[in-house]
């Protein structure tokens, strides 16, 4: 009786608003829902021998399409009824959108106030649409496709760095223009030296408009450490998956092609 009271309780005050009208237990399964997402289309490096990136870009284009998104579930300790309320809370507030089959929520999509509430609360590490830095991102790689018949621009091209050193230290780089892949605004592959190449999907990026939700929402480092946690892990996961086809391979881009044309003088 006292187990069934304690968890009563803690169930309340999970559910008690916080500032914007979203739980803190809403809040958690919603940063953990953009991180899981995020670490999907934060881009892969080919690795000589791994056999998950055709899952992986597979997921994506699932995403993109809305053919399938991200599974909530209860995290393994038996709250799935709390889990299934907060689900339902976040669909009701338009901050996800869910896929069913036989009347049953199969997995879910970050709306677009849901993924600006999510990053406000996380605060200064994501940038959105509305940010300058991914309307940059999307300037400069059309003008190194325009000006130097660039198809796929090298990350060391467009962020200007040599392409020398840990691939982390251009994380900073990397959250500017992570808002555009998710919105399946630009393309990143990989060479079959790991290295990165960005592309614009569609065929005319100059009419882009850029979602400019936002959301009155407080930031905290909580939040933060859930996200990098929730991140990394889903990162983790995913380099176990294996492709559902197992004759699907993934061909990485010669290592020749997206250089700059002085780049070969």
């Amino acid at each position: 009786m006292t187990k069934r009271l304690e968890t009563m309780l803690r169930s309340l005050e999970s559910s008690q608003p916080s500032a914007g009208g979203i739980s803190s237990a809403e809040s958690k399964l919603l940063v953990s829902l953009t991180a899981r997402r995020d670490a999907l289309f934060w881009p892969w490096r080919y690795v000589r021998g791994c056999k998950y990136l055709p899952e992986v870009f597979r997921r994506q284009r699932e995403y993109s399409s809305g053919e399938a998104g991200l599974q909530a579930k209860a995290d393994g300790k038996g709250q799935w009824k709390d889990a299934h309320h907060n689900r339902q809370r976040l669909i009701a507030m338009n901050l996800i959108s869910a896929n069913h089959s036989g009347g049953q929520v199969t997995n879910v999509l970050l709306t677009p106030l849901g993924e600006a509430t999510a990053r406000a609360l996380v605060g200064s590490r994501l940038k959105t649409l509305s940010d300058i830095e991914p309307k940059l991102m999307v300037a400069k790689i059309m003008a190194h496709q325009r000006e130097d018949k660039l198809f796929q621009v090298r990350e060391s091209i467009l962020f200007g760095r040599p392409c020398i050193g840990s691939p982390s230290d251009w994380d900073d780089f990397t959250e500017w223009i992570l808002p555009l892949l998710t919105a399946n605004i630009v393309r990143a592959t990989s060479d079959a030296c790991g290295r990165v190449l960005y592309d614009i999907l569609g065929d005319n990026p100059t009419d882009l408009e850029f979602n400019a939700v936002s959301a009155d929402v407080p930031s905290s480092l909580d939040w933060d450490d859930l996200y990098v946690e929730s991140f990394d892990m889903e990162r983790k996961t995913l380099q176990s998956v294996e492709a559902r086809d197992p004759h699907e391979l993934f061909i990485p881009v010669p290592a020749s092609v997206g250089w700059l044309p002085d780049d070969y003088k």
